[in-house]
């Protein structure tokens, strides 16, 4: 991200030149994908406030993306996306994730305050900036976009402008130009950079920065410019502590021109306190080493330090800035990560998957950040150390919780490597159905997808589920096609959660999910919200009683304590469900209620997600499937969970609940035949209608989360007449069913 006070600097001395964006036609621009994205999502109009309240993923980013790409399609400008991949290793201290997550709690917890009393206006100011929005989170959709509309995009194996500087200075120039943040000049030899673009003018627009012009003005050399830019602190470098002000860039500068260096400078305040308490000195000199050796994924396929893969460098061979293999540090493990295997970054770099489970098996600790109201992890692990290198075998791997205070010994290990974890592991590779079953099980099933209802219907019956057993039917003992592969890691994944058993016949959480699901229609899409909800029911945490025993603000309104619920459980059934957005902003009512159970939804859908991102990985590294291919991105794109689910069904469900009884004369519906009932449901329903502005067809919407409360209850039932579900839990949805019967349209 940009380096501190520079962009003041910047437009304060006027150093930044504009021109039309018709200037790069014909050329292939270079875009630092974070940067972009994080432009997006924190200014208007593509940022939507209200997503600390609703959960969720932003509803209007994707026209967006799609404008802005459409825009330099017109000006025949060839964008070429980087994400950043792996975290270099700045081991953060864990007081101070705490520090970071009790503002942000702090934050919300004061917007909800206002919300409550009225104060709408402050409330959407205070929620604004604490999203809790992970750029990873926006991964999957932004690469379906690429996918749909054929734009290039790779993801570095560390930071992004190191991989963007290496495809600019390539002999091929695989791009003519870089648009990301400042902190790109800090590598020796970059020259200009594109700062912003203007996408959506009448008149598209670019500006740029020349480092030269930068230099002269203030008197530097390129390695004092590097050490300035480390010093004032950017991403990866916490602010040098004795400049620390609003003139920290002058006082900055002056104090490298002083001491003549980076070095010296931190040298001469190496006793300064809050110098020693940070141990500056070793931050200053790692940080400088992972600009200037930062590690990138060559043409050749390998990974490697920039100043070794750039081989038309800007100055001479012998130049300082242009070290030789003999100058590489050879502690670069303690600066980036532990090297993996060139395959895993390959694989990183086409999207297959992304850096989650990677960054825990590197860091050595899972942060978990507190929900935005205030179990696959070590499984995903055990898939990527048992086909990798012995040393990740053994790597330990400690959870740092938000709701845990930082233990200075305790430390709590992730049991990647714990037999039954590795056991199960080990177990799945039992699943490699040839293509030929997969074709059939289409046609028999007349289906036109491989997703859940397949695989469980592939394996109803002992007879259906004995074909699926044995590697003799798969050619050269290789998964070929993308159909089969898809098909084969959602088998491996219901094995791995318990749905299916090792002998590939059903438990009863897949013949609950099964029977469900067969009773659904087609178009309701509702597999992935029921999978989630046999998860969140095995969880112990979908039932209608209230958490900590605190009513949050939107929940039920009316009734009883046992009617309220009966409408508890109702809404939280449904807010699992996607409504069918239109692409703008939230702009209906909120549940701090629904919000506390969103948080769980969701963090049970990025870890599944991660799983079955790591089942792919481990099928290939296995060599279960062929593994020079090009459909990498299609395969990542075809399996569950590609997004993440808000509130707004549940809160939907509420306002169409609430409306009817309290045109009810203040009470529920108990007779849908008597008198007036009728009128009343079709005026709640046009109170859905003009409460939801950014919901297509809310009345429609209705009745299908009530059809996936019977696909649900369904599964309940099942569960039931197994007797894998407490009699309480059934009891609570039996009496929801009674509650709710006569109150749906």
């Amino acid at each position: 991200m940009p380096i501190k006070h520079l962009e003041n600097y910047l437009s304060e001395r006027k150093h930044t030149q504009s021109f039309a964006l018709s200037v790069l036609s014909d050329s292939r621009l270079g875009i630092d994908a974070s940067y972009y994205l994080k432009i997006l999502t924190d200014n208007p109009p593509s940022r939507e406030p209200l997503l600390a309240a609703t959960g969720g993923l932003p509803l209007a980013l994707t026209t967006r993306i799609e404008s802005d790409l459409r825009t330099l399609e017109k000006l025949r400008i060839k964008p070429v996306f980087v994400f950043p991949g792996l975290l270099p290793s700045k081991r953060w201290k864990q007081y101070q994730h705490h520090v970071e997550h009790n503002d942000g709690c702090r934050d919300r917890r004061d917007a909800w305050a206002k919300y409550e009393a009225g104060q709408e206006e402050s409330a959407i100011k205070l929620f604004e900036g604490r999203s809790g929005l992970q750029q990873w989170d926006l991964w999957r959709m932004v690469l379906r976009i690429f996918r749909h509309r054929n734009v290039e995009f790779l993801v570095a194996p560390y930071v992004a402008w190191a991989q963007l500087i290496y495809m600019q200075r390539h002999p091929k120039s695989y791009i003519h130009a870089i648009f990301g943040p400042t902190d790109t000049l800090l590598y020796p030899g970059v020259d200009k950079l594109i700062t912003s673009l203007d996408l959506t003018s009448a008149t598209p627009s670019f500006s740029f920065v020349s480092k030269r012009t930068i230099l002269n003005d203030l008197g530097l050399s390129e390695d004092q410019f590097l050490d300035v830019g480390i010093l004032v602190g950017f991403e990866h470098s916490p602010p040098f502590p004795p400049t620390v002000h609003e003139q920290a860039l002058k006082a900055t500068v002056d104090m490298v021109k002083y001491y003549k260096s980076g070095h010296a400078a931190v040298s001469a305040f190496a006793e300064h306190p809050a110098v020693k308490s940070m141990q500056y000195p070793d931050q200053y000199a790692r940080t400088r080493s992972m600009i200037k050796y930062s590690l990138i994924f060559s043409s050749e396929g390998s990974v490697t330090p920039l100043p070794l893969a750039i081989t038309t460098p800007a100055h001479g061979p012998n130049h300082p800035h242009h070290p030789t293999a003999a100058d590489i540090p050879s502690d670069l493990h303690e600066i980036f990560t532990h090297r993996l295997p060139d395959e895993i970054y390959f694989y990183l770099s086409r999207g297959l998957l992304g850096p989650q489970a990677l960054v825990w098996l590197t860091s050595g600790q899972i942060v978990e950040p507190p929900p935005l109201d205030n179990g696959p992890r070590a499984t995903a692990l055990a898939l990527i150390s048992s086909v990798s290198h012995q040393f990740w075998n053994n790597r330990k791997v400690a959870g740092n919780f938000w709701f845990e205070s930082p233990a200075p010994h305790g430390q709590k290990f992730v049991q990647h490597n714990s037999p039954q974890t590795v056991q199960l592991a080990e177990r799945v590779a039992g699943w490699n159905v040839s293509y030929a079953i997969v074709e059939e099980e289409l046609r028999r099933q007349n289906s036109s997808t491989i997703d859940f209802a397949l695989c469980l219907g592939a394996t109803a019956t002992e007879k259906l589920a004995s074909r699926t057993k044995g590697k003799s039917s798969v050619p050269n003992g290789q998964l070929d096609k993308k159909d089969e592969v898809v098909a084969n890691v959602v088998w491996r994944f219901l094995e791995l959660r318990g749905f299916l058993l090792n002998s590939h016949t059903h438990s009863p959480l897949a013949r609950a999910m099964y029977t469900a699901i067969k009773q659904a229609r087609l178009n309701d899409k509702f597999q992935d919200p029921l999978y989630l909800f046999l998860e969140l029911v095995r969880a112990g945490v979908m039932h209608g009683h209230l958490w900590s025993g605190r009513a949050f603000s939107g929940g039920p309104s009316f009734g009883t304590d046992d009617e309220k619920s009966c409408m508890l459980l109702v809404m939280r059934v449904l807010s699992i469900v996607p409504l069918n957005f239109k692409p703008q902003p939230w702009s209906a009512p909120l549940s701090r209620e629904l919000l506390v159970f969103n948080s769980f939804v969701r963090s049970l859908t990025r870890a599944l997600r991660t799983l079955l991102e790591v089942t792919t990985l481990n099928m290939l590294l296995r060599s279960d499937a062929r593994r020079a291919r090009e459909d990498l991105l299609d395969i990542t794109i075809s399996l569950p969970f590609q997004s993440e689910v808000n509130t707004g069904f549940g809160v939907l469900a509420k306002v169409y609940l609430d409306a009817l009884t309290h045109l009810n004369n203040q009470t529920r519906v108990l007779d849908p035949n008597a008198e007036g009932v009728r009128e009343s449901k079709a005026m709640a329903l046009e109170i859905c209608e003009d409460t939801f502005p950014g919901v297509k067809n809310p009345k429609q919407e209705v009745e299908r989360g009530f059809r996936f409360w019977d696909i649900a209850l369904s599964a309940m039932r099942q569960l039931h007449s197994e007797g894998a579900v407490l009699r309480e839990l059934i009891d609570q949805f039996e009496a929801a069913e009674a509650w709710l019967a006569p109150m749906r349209p």
